[in-house]
Protein backbone atom coordinates (compact mmCIF):
# COMPACT_ATOMS: atom_id res chain seq x y z
CA UNK A 1 0.00 0.00 0.00
CA UNK A 2 1.21 3.49 -0.39
CA UNK A 3 1.87 3.93 3.24
CA UNK A 4 5.36 2.60 2.71
CA UNK A 5 5.88 5.85 1.18
CA UNK A 6 7.30 8.58 3.62
CA UNK A 7 4.36 11.78 3.71
CA UNK A 8 6.78 14.22 1.63
CA UNK A 9 7.04 11.97 -0.92
CA UNK A 10 3.29 11.37 -1.14
CA UNK A 11 2.53 14.88 -1.18
CA UNK A 12 5.46 15.88 -3.77
CA UNK A 13 3.55 13.11 -6.13
CA UNK A 14 0.55 14.70 -5.76
CA UNK A 15 1.42 17.98 -6.22
CA UNK A 16 3.80 17.27 -8.90
CA UNK A 17 4.00 13.53 -10.48
CA UNK A 18 0.55 12.86 -13.12
CA UNK A 19 1.14 10.23 -14.00
CA UNK A 20 3.74 7.21 -14.03
CA UNK A 21 5.21 8.39 -17.58
CA UNK A 22 5.67 12.15 -15.44
CA UNK A 23 8.05 9.96 -12.80
CA UNK A 24 10.22 8.74 -15.78
CA UNK A 25 10.60 12.15 -17.09
CA UNK A 26 11.44 13.15 -14.33
CA UNK A 27 14.09 10.72 -12.94
CA UNK A 28 15.79 11.12 -16.69
CA UNK A 29 16.04 14.63 -15.82
CA UNK A 30 17.91 13.79 -12.38
CA UNK A 31 19.91 11.05 -13.98
CA UNK A 32 21.34 13.74 -16.57
CA UNK A 33 21.67 17.06 -13.83
CA UNK A 34 24.84 18.45 -15.68
CA UNK A 35 22.47 19.49 -18.84
CA UNK A 36 19.24 20.81 -20.04
CA UNK A 37 17.26 19.70 -22.60
CA UNK A 38 14.21 20.86 -25.19
CA UNK A 39 11.04 18.37 -25.08
CA UNK A 40 12.31 17.36 -28.52
CA UNK A 41 15.49 15.95 -27.10
CA UNK A 42 14.15 14.53 -23.82
CA UNK A 43 11.77 12.15 -25.98
CA UNK A 44 14.76 11.25 -28.13
CA UNK A 45 17.09 10.40 -25.06
CA UNK A 46 14.31 8.46 -23.26
CA UNK A 47 14.36 6.27 -26.07
CA UNK A 48 13.00 3.13 -25.82
CA UNK A 49 10.79 4.82 -23.62
CA UNK A 50 7.67 5.99 -25.61
CA UNK A 51 6.75 9.39 -24.68
CA UNK A 52 5.09 12.19 -26.70
CA UNK A 53 6.51 15.71 -26.93
CA UNK A 54 3.07 16.98 -26.54
CA UNK A 55 2.90 15.27 -22.83
CA UNK A 56 6.78 15.99 -22.21
CA UNK A 57 5.64 19.57 -22.94
CA UNK A 58 2.70 19.59 -20.13
CA UNK A 59 5.25 18.16 -17.61
CA UNK A 60 7.51 20.08 -17.70
CA UNK A 61 4.73 23.21 -17.62
CA UNK A 62 3.80 21.50 -14.71
CA UNK A 63 7.32 20.69 -12.93
CA UNK A 64 8.51 24.26 -13.80
CA UNK A 65 5.10 26.08 -11.80
CA UNK A 66 6.51 23.75 -8.63
CA UNK A 67 9.77 24.90 -9.22
CA UNK A 68 11.34 21.71 -10.14
CA UNK A 69 12.56 22.37 -13.06
CA UNK A 70 14.08 25.71 -14.32
CA UNK A 71 13.21 26.91 -18.08
CA UNK A 72 15.17 28.90 -20.08
CA UNK A 73 14.51 29.69 -23.99
CA UNK A 74 12.17 26.10 -24.49
CA UNK A 75 14.89 24.07 -22.30
CA UNK A 76 14.26 22.29 -19.28
CA UNK A 77 16.71 21.40 -16.05
CA UNK A 78 16.43 19.83 -12.75
CA UNK A 79 16.35 22.25 -9.92
CA UNK A 80 19.42 22.02 -7.50
CA UNK A 81 17.60 22.73 -4.47
CA UNK A 82 17.48 21.33 -1.77
CA UNK A 83 14.02 20.29 -1.44
CA UNK A 84 14.01 19.19 -5.12
CA UNK A 85 16.63 16.68 -4.68
CA UNK A 86 15.52 15.23 -1.32
CA UNK A 87 12.30 14.52 -3.29
CA UNK A 88 13.52 13.46 -6.79
CA UNK A 89 16.16 11.18 -4.28
CA UNK A 90 12.76 9.62 -2.51
CA UNK A 91 10.97 9.00 -5.90
CA UNK A 92 14.08 7.39 -7.22
CA UNK A 93 14.44 4.66 -4.52
CA UNK A 94 10.48 4.34 -5.13
CA UNK A 95 10.82 3.75 -8.50
CA UNK A 96 13.71 1.32 -7.85
CA UNK A 97 12.51 -0.64 -4.65
CA UNK A 98 8.70 -0.16 -4.84
CA UNK A 99 7.47 0.43 -8.59
CA UNK A 100 4.16 -1.54 -7.53
CA UNK A 101 3.60 0.80 -4.09
CA UNK A 102 4.79 3.73 -6.42
CA UNK A 103 2.66 3.15 -9.61
CA UNK A 104 -0.46 3.18 -6.97
CA UNK A 105 0.26 6.39 -5.24
CA UNK A 106 1.11 7.90 -8.68
CA UNK A 107 -2.44 6.53 -9.67
CA UNK A 108 -4.45 7.41 -6.86
CA UNK A 109 -2.58 11.19 -6.50
CA UNK A 110 -4.02 11.65 -9.90
CA UNK A 111 -7.68 10.97 -9.33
Amino acid sequence: MTTALSNTLLHFIQTCVPTFQAAQVLLFLSSNRDRDFSPEEIVTAMRPVVVRVSSVKEYMALFASQDVVSEHRGRYKLNARSHVEHSVGELARAYNEQPVTLIRAVAHGSL
